[in-house]
């Protein structure tokens, strides 16, 4: 996906944001928290220079109006104050010049809106000029407290109309967010009402963006999905990364890793500020302390692991044994069901049975028959044996 010249790629559940002109074969992949971070100060710098989407007059667009909790500010309401504020200044070549600016406003909404009017601002008064060039310029260790000095001086200024002041201070807002300045952007943006704006999306977008380096998600969230109600008709940059970063903080839980690695991160950049504070002191007892309670989870699990583990080996050594008493007492019954050998001689002690009616001297041909008709039905190894004990009680002489 591609935003003017910076392209964004999702792989696997990590993002890469690089030149459009670099091959994607050559990029590296970063973490979604540090890719959707970075992307969020790469595009809100974009916000500047790139132009806005077109807003196509469609049924979907309009349907997305009706149900949209916010709206935009009327280009000619704009004008008609410009306006308003060019008759009022001193007479000058300018005039001119500001009323063609002013009205081309008519057709613009959103951050064209905005930037236009500041414009028009800095050509009718030059302390606007002047502070709208300080926003530009490199941050310093004292920039934050010239432009506050100089933005103090625009409010309490009563020749200035009061509705471009709120846009000032928009203005000063974004620029406090790409600086890193995000305690102090997000509690001047609470100050501001989104009506009194001529770009409502760029507040919403600035409010999200500080509450989500802030951790605040349910703040985050819902400014989020209040920008997007909108999406068909906000800059395309600010719909991008309007969905990176619900896609982040969206299964953010509470004392998670995750949750405790940005906080981490917060304390790094205020550090970097020069911050030591009691807020930055108790953000890092709060890390401390939900590290400490991660670790003792971490503990508890592992003992359970153990627990279940060997539960586990001592129920398969159960078995075990059972399966080996089965075998045994299969293995015995087996032994003592099985009939004896037929390998004997079959030597046995010889009963007198007398010699009355010449039992046992039947003729040769007779005695086999009678032998088959004895062991036809028994198994082969019964039949030798009783066969081999009457051919030896054949022979064995009469006493």
């Amino acid at each position: 996906m591609a935003v003017g010249p910076i392209c964004i790629l999702a792989r696997g559940g990590h993002w890469a944001i690089y030149p459009s002109s670099q091959k994607v074969s050559a990029v590296k992949f970063l973490s979604p928290a540090r890719s959707i971070r970075l992307s969020i100060l790469v595009l809100s710098i974009l916000s500047w220079a790139c132009p806005a989407r077109s807003f196509a007059d469609n049924s979907e667009a309009k349907e997305l109006a009706k149900a949209a909790s916010w709206k935009w500010s009327a280009g000619q309401l704009w004008v008609e104050r410009s306006l308003a504020w060019i008759e009022s200044s001193p007479a000058g070549d300018s005039k001119a010049l500001a009323r063609e600016s002013a009205n081309r406003m008519v057709d613009l909404r959103g951050i064209e809106l905005h930037e236009a009017l500041l414009r028009l601002a800095g050509q009718l008064d030059p302390s606007v000029a002047e502070f709208l060039r300080s926003l530009e310029e490199p941050w310093s260790a004292d920039t934050y407290q010239k432009l506050d000095a100089q933005l103090s001086s625009l409010i309490a200024n009563g020749a200035l109309p009061g509705w471009i002041k709120p846009d000032l201070q928009l203005a000063f807002c974004r620029n406090l967010i790409q600086n890193n300045w995000i305690d102090e952007a997000s509690s001047r943006l609470q100050t501001l009402d989104i009506d009194s704006l001529s770009d409502p999306s760029s507040w919403l977008f600035s409010a999200a963006v500080c509450q989500h380096f802030l951790l605040q998600k349910p703040q985050c969230v819902e400014s989020l999905k209040k920008l997007l109600e909108r999406e068909s008709e906000i800059p395309t940059r600010y719909a991008i990364t309007a969905k990176l970063m619900l896609t982040d903080i969206e299964p953010l839980k509470e004392n998670s890793l995750d949750e405790v690695a940005r906080l981490m991160n917060d304390v790094e950049r205020r550090l970097a500020l020069g911050r030591t504070g009691k807020q930055v002191r108790d953000q890092e007892q709060a890390i401390v302390e939900k590290l400490d309670k991660l670790i003792e989870q971490l503990e508890q699990q592992q003992q359970k692991q153990q627990k279940q583990s060997k539960q586990q080996q001592q129920s398969q050594q159960q078995r075990q044994q059972q399966q080996q008493q089965q075998q045994q007492q299969s293995q015995q019954a087996a032994d003592e069901s099985m009939p004896g050998g037929g390998d004997g001689q079959g030597a046995v002690d010889d009963k007198d049975i007398g010699d009355k009616s010449g039992w046992g001297n039947l003729p040769p041909a007779a005695r086999q028959e009678a032998l088959q008709s004895i062991t036809k039905d028994l198994p082969s190894h019964y039949r030798e044996v009783i066969e081999a004990y009457f051919k030896r009680l054949s022979k064995t002489p009469e006493k």
